[in-house]
């Protein structure tokens, strides 16, 4: 809840900030993609305590790029074939980032959880695709309040609390703006560069893992590392490409 009203309020600033041009349909577009986001959200974390990070986590980095990356080609993209290339490169990183992390439990229904959010993630980026580019940051506004409706309507349901504890508050406030930045700079990136920004915005397993190692000293295995070394590798041929 914090941080999906965080983000809203990122949003916000940054329509007074910089502008943009309001479109009914971005703002719809916005909606929709939001709904997906919260969706793609709700089930990750689902599928992480029903089943593992290993399994899940690598289901939704490929997906939620392979997806919207599949989407830009058929729609008039032209990458080159080092693009490919380094795309597919990127994600048998992040496959490896994944898997070396730790065992894996309940294989099938970490799959289907997995897949549910991967799916959703990966459409909810190609929705946000199509708004027009002089939009600004409208769609990233209705995009983080369709999420917020999604998540509070999903924790009212299942009588969640929707304040979170004391001693997590603060992230969740920092959560919310970082959020809220990540679909600006989405939307930038995307406009810019399509394929090259949607297989960047899928390494969050390889952001986790570092930031994991440097702020809170967990045990990062050699292949995890190897792992990052590829993905990054694999991000340099896309955009190069």
């Amino acid at each position: 809840m914090a941080l999906q009203v965080v983000a809203v309020i990122t949003a916000v600033v940054s329509i007074i900030a910089f502008g943009g041009t309001y479109l009914t349909s971005d703002l719809i577009l916005g909606l929709i993609s939001g709904i997906g986001l919260g969706c793609g959200m709700i089930t990750y974390y689902g599928g992480i305590a029903r089943s593992s990070a290993t399994v899940v986590s690598p289901l939704v980095a490929v997906l939620s790029a392979v997806i919207p990356f599949g989407y830009t080609v058929i729609t008039g993209a032209d990458p080159s074939t080092w693009a490919y290339v380094g795309a597919a490169v990127a994600i048998a990183g992040l496959v490896l980032i994944t898997a070396a992390g730790g065992p894996a439990t309940q294989l099938r229904t970490g799959l289907i959880w997995g897949t549910i959010s991967g799916v959703a993630y990966g459409l909810a980026f190609v929705v946000i695709l199509e708004a027009s580019d002089d939009a600004g940051s409208w769609p990233a506004l209705t995009q983080r309040l369709g999420a917020a409706i999604f998540v509070i309507g999903f924790a009212l349901k299942s009588r969640a609390s929707l304040i979170p504890p004391v001693g997590v508050r603060l992230f969740g406030l920092l959560g919310g703006f970082f959020a809220g930045l990540c679909t600006i700079l989405y939307l930038i990136g995307v406009r810019a560069d399509a394929p090259a920004a949607i297989v960047t915005a899928s390494m969050f397993p390889a952001a986790s893992v570092a930031i994991g190692r440097i702020f809170f000293h967990d045990a990062v295995s050699r292949l995890q590392v190897i792992g990052i070394a590829i993905s990054l590798a694999g991000i340099a041929g896309v955009v190069l490409g």
